[in-house]
């Protein structure tokens, strides 16, 4: 987002929902390593409410930050509180300084460890996945031609102008002599997608023309400070972008892009739960011996300073899931307390942002650095909603130790809350958004259907004792007697273990 932002490709205001989604998304990990402690009741209660804590704050953040933006955005103009804020900030950071060089590329631990092994399977050509996400440069029509440089007259062109070109024949412009270019077209081609261009062929980069001497200035002028004007760059993306494969190496390579991406998902799967089948049993062996006092000390640390230790442990390896993900098991095992895994897992967030933050300091533009700011107090933000007052903090925390009481009690429910709140939700509403692009109105009478469903089900939850239908008082009292008598022989084994030492 930050580079999609820092190349002028979207707006900070709409960089702003799309990050608070990719923090609900990151949160899918640890919810699906939950899920590997399937096999104990207990043990997937406590590992699954200690998965889910991390999407209720999500969830609530952005509930709560997301209509506030949306809101003042539409009146305002340009943006809500999080744009304005965070603006501040960008105005002053950006006051003096320029574009550097980022120092932590490739320098991840977590992706030299896994790289090797990944380029085995699937290496994919990154210039080609860059240059589709910045798009196809738009034709401009030339109000002068210079014949003398082997144009065709510009009337001539314009004959066979109502056209389209098929994919033969843009390989065919692609590969013409200088003195046959057509100059009746340029095309604006931003810098960014520039030297992605050529990266991906530099020996046909260099049939592209430039538009010096082909076109009039003023014609060429209207591409900018920011962009390279050519003559023959629509063919070249077409060749080399939207018709090149992905995948460019690997034992997937000769399956074709889509062929070797499943085989590819497939394997990473396997891969997924076979791992944290492994990590499981690692873990709890590890807690077996003197690791375990050392952790349990570690989880009667004030609050604030396991924040801090989430903040560092994301910061070092650079992915909030794979701290989160660490110490779902340790949830399970019953180590890590749920109320000390909601601070430590705040912490991730926050970490988390440092990537964003040294991604803006490298392209040093205002909007990126702006857009990852707002990755950062959004954080922040939704943490001083969330988390310092008690009876704020309880929501979260109540909402996560429920979903794993319908975790323990029916064992498919993590599947399927992942399919709910990480498929079926989001698909509802970009469904909803292509509704409101096609029609508002039509948008408006389905966002009021949904929201009187939404009532609707909460009624029949709340009031009419939905909820004990899905699962009865009784079964639920079952299911809590067990988890404290599970916890109250953790504390006894403890007990023990410290009275011998």
């Amino acid at each position: 987002v930050v580079g999609l932002v820092g190349a002028e490709q979207i707006t900070v205001k709409t960089g702003i929902p799309i990050i608070m989604g990719a923090n609900i998304g990151t949160s899918v990990t640890n919810t699906l390593v939950s899920m590997g402690q399937s096999g104990d009741r207990v043990t997937l209660q406590r590992a699954f409410s200690g998965a889910t804590v991390h999407d209720m704050f999500n969830m609530l953040t952005v509930l709560t930050l997301l209509p506030i933006e949306v809101i003042f955005g539409a009146i305002e103009g340009e943006g809500g509180p999080l744009f304005w804020i965070t603006k501040v900030f960008a105005d002053v950071a950006m006051e003096n300084g320029e574009k550097g060089d980022d120092p932590l590329k490739d320098k991840s631990p977590t992706k030299i460890v896994t790289s090797p092994l990944a380029k085995v399977v699937i290496s994919n050509n990154k210039y080609i996945i860059n240059a589709l996400s910045l798009g196809a440069p738009a034709a401009l029509a030339s109000t002068w031609v210079n014949v003398t440089e082997g144009c065709a007259p510009l009337s001539a062109r314009r004959l066979g102008a109502e056209r389209d070109l098929d994919e033969e024949s843009s390989r065919a412009l692609l590969s013409r002599r200088l003195d046959d270019v057509d100059c009746s077209r340029f095309y604006c081609v931003v810098k960014d997608l520039d030297k992605n261009l050529k990266k991906i062929d530099e020996k046909a980069y260099k049939t592209l023309v430039k538009c010096s001497g082909y076109i009039s200035e003023e014609d060429e002028d209207k591409c900018g400070h920011d962009y390279t004007c050519y003559m023959k760059a629509g063919a070249y993306y077409t060749e080399y972008v939207d018709n090149k494969q992905i995948i460019k190496g690997g034992f997937t390579e000769g399956a074709g892009d889509v062929g070797g991406g499943i085989i590819a998902l497939i394997l990473a799967f396997l891969l997924l739960c076979g791992g944290l089948v492994g990590l499981c049993k690692i873990l709890k062996v590890l807690m077996l011996g003197t690791a375990k006092k050392y952790i349990i000390k570690a989880t009667k640390m004030n609050d604030y300073v396991a924040m801090l230790i989430g903040v560092a442990i994301t910061i070092v390896v650079q992915s909030s899931s794979v701290t989160t993900s660490s110490l779902t098991p340790l949830c399970g095992i019953g180590v890590l307390p749920l109320a000390k895994m909601l601070p430590m897992t705040l912490g991730a967030n926050i970490g988390t942002t440092a990537t964003a933050l040294i991604a803006a300091i490298a392209a040093f533009t205002h909007d990126a650095v702006h857009v990852a700011l707002c990755h950062l107090f959004f954080n922040i933000i939704g943490i001083l909603i969330w988390f310092p007052v008690p009876i704020m903090r309880r929501l979260p925390l109540g909402a996560a130790k429920l979903l794993g009481l319908y975790a323990s009690h029916y064992r498919g429910f993590p599947a399927v809350y992942v399919l709910v709140a990480f498929v079926a939700v989001p698909g509802v509403l970009l469904g909803l958004s292509a509704i409101y692009d096609a029609s508002v109105a039509g948008g408006v009478v389905v966002t009021l259907i949904l929201l009187a469903a939404l009532v609707g089900f909460e009624f029949w939850w709340l009031r009419l004792g939905g909820c004990y239908k899905v699962l009865s008082e009784e079964a639920r009292r079952e299911r809590q007697e067990a988890l404290e008598a599970a916890d109250a022989e953790l504390a006894e084994t403890d007990q023990a273990a410290q009275t011998a030492v």
